[in-house]
């Protein structure tokens, strides 16, 4: 019965919506529920799809939110991928498992994808909502940089170690490497960890570049700021060095060269000419990335009587690890084997290629369409940046910079925990952000109407 806990983020939600409005909702209950509590955290309900913190904290959102803007959703390019990509993601795993695993699936991609690309497109909606995202998840970070620390003493989140009583079965996992522990905090690995603080990071940096740092600061990064007025550095420069130690300790090599790549795209909104700047980027990833392919695969070839060490024999096991499931793959090219049912070998359980891994679940078709989605994404974000004028940086580079990170640090582990649901958040806020520009309020900051209230639903 302690599971039901995850049911209290339903009730603080519909409670802030009916006082304060869905924006409130989003910025004060489902990112601190979405960011601080694992995933691992969930309720088994029989009969029912099986929430977590997270889950129970979108629907009340979702449900006001259809309510209230549904005459007012577009069906675009980048809906139409999505609506493909769930269809075939939840038909191929009803062939595969059944149509009850499928049903509890449909309520995940239901909830945890579409759900945030929802409140990404149509809750941030003004600048001043990019704003106060950005800033959210940037506070909340600063918050879990002395649980990191925690973590990489006692080899436990505190998050685990406060609420694991309440949810028996959920085990945080430990991963060493060079003698420490590998901080994940609450996203179930280390590698995830990293990719999320990345986002944040290049979310900060935005911020940074439109001076927000040098604003006086409201609630409770206003006291951050006033704290930090008595150490060295500016704010900007502190929540820098706390976001990059954070990513440092995770010790996760596939983000911090996505990160890089992401770093030198997002850059590209400080150049003078942003076109030039971009096309020698693009040549630099290219030329980068089969540079990096010849160094991988001499790193990961021993020479006669070499012992590889103990690093290049990770990097080989994920070759290795591709050319045995390989045939599993040839034999449900087109629909996979479903989300839970791709068989084991044996010493080689972990499937750490998030690409691979779908195509196993759900088909190549799955694998085809989320490629596209990515690839439009970075693309339509990238003409979107080109097209603003010289002033202040677009946050498109820096959108188009995650999303290229994103792809590269998903060739090195799966897409999962709280990884999946921020990238469709990010997919609906860049859309919403291009809706904008189109209909002349890109730099809109005021509010938008406030919704009705939750008790006539309630009633």
């Amino acid at each position: 019965m302690t599971r039901y806990a995850v049911f209290a983020a339903m009730l603080l939600a519909i409670v802030v919506i009916r006082r304060r409005g869905l924006q409130a909702a989003f910025l004060d209950v489902w990112i601190p529920f979405f960011l601080l509590m694992p995933f691992a955290f969930w309720v088994n309900i029989p009969g029912l799809p099986d929430p977590n913190f997270m889950q129970t904290a979108i629907l009340p959102i979702l449900f006001v939110l259809l309510r209230d803007r549904l005459g007012q959703m577009q069906f675009g390019r980048m809906e139409a991928l999505l609506f493909v990509y769930v269809a075939v993601r939840v038909f191929n795993d009803f062939l595969g498992r059944g149509y009850s695993d499928a049903q509890n699936y449909a309520f995940y991609m239901l909830s945890s994808l579409i759900g945030p690309y929802l409140i990404g497109r149509y809750l941030i909606d003004s600048r001043r909502m990019d704003i106060d995202t950005a800033r959210r998840f940037v506070l909340l970070f600063l918050v879990m940089f002395p649980m990191f620390l925690f973590e990489a003493k006692y080899w436990v989140s505190p998050v685990y170690k406060l609420l694991s009583p309440l949810f028996p079965d959920a085990g945080s996992g430990l991963s060493i490497r060079w003698g420490m522990a590998r901080t994940a905090g609450a996203f179930e690995h280390p590698i995830l960890a990293c990719i999320m603080i990345i986002v944040v990071y290049r979310l900060h940096r935005w911020l940074s570049w439109i001076g927000e740092w040098e604003r006086p600061q409201p609630g409770l990064m206003g006291m951050v700021q006033k704290g930090s007025a008595r150490l060295p550095f500016t704010l900007s420069t502190q929540i820098t060095v706390v976001l990059v130690v954070m990513a440092l300790m995770t010790i996760s090599r596939g983000p911090w060269i996505g990160g890089f790549a992401g770093a030198a795209v997002a850059a590209v909104c400080l150049a003078r000419d942003r076109r030039t700047r971009l096309a020698l980027v693009m040549a630099g990833l290219l030329v980068a990335g089969v540079a990096a392919k010849l160094a991988l695969d001499a790193y990961i070839t021993p020479e006669e009587g070499e012992i590889l060490s103990g690093e290049a024999q990770t990097m080989l096991y994920r070759k290795v690890m591709i050319d045995q499931y390989k045939a599993f793959l040839y034999d449900k090219l087109w629909t996979g084997w479903g989300l839970t049912r791709v068989p084991k070998i044996p010493g080689m359980e972990s499937i750490d290629n998030a690409f691979f891994l779908m195509a196993l679940q759900h088909g190549v078709p799955a694998v085809a369409v989320f490629s596209t989605i990515f690839l439009y994404a970075i693309v339509s974000q990238l003409k979107f940046a080109l097209r603003a004028p010289a002033g202040e940086p677009p946050i498109g580079f820096s959108f188009a910079g995650i999303y290229v990170m994103c792809a590269i640090a998903f060739f090195t582990v799966y897409m999962g925990s709280q990884t999946e649901p921020m990238l469709f958040l990010l997919l609906g806020w860049g859309e919403s952000i291009k809706r904008r520009a189109a209909l002349g309020s890109e730099t809109a900051s005021g509010p938008t109407p406030a919704a009705r209230p939750f008790r006539r639903v309630l009633s």
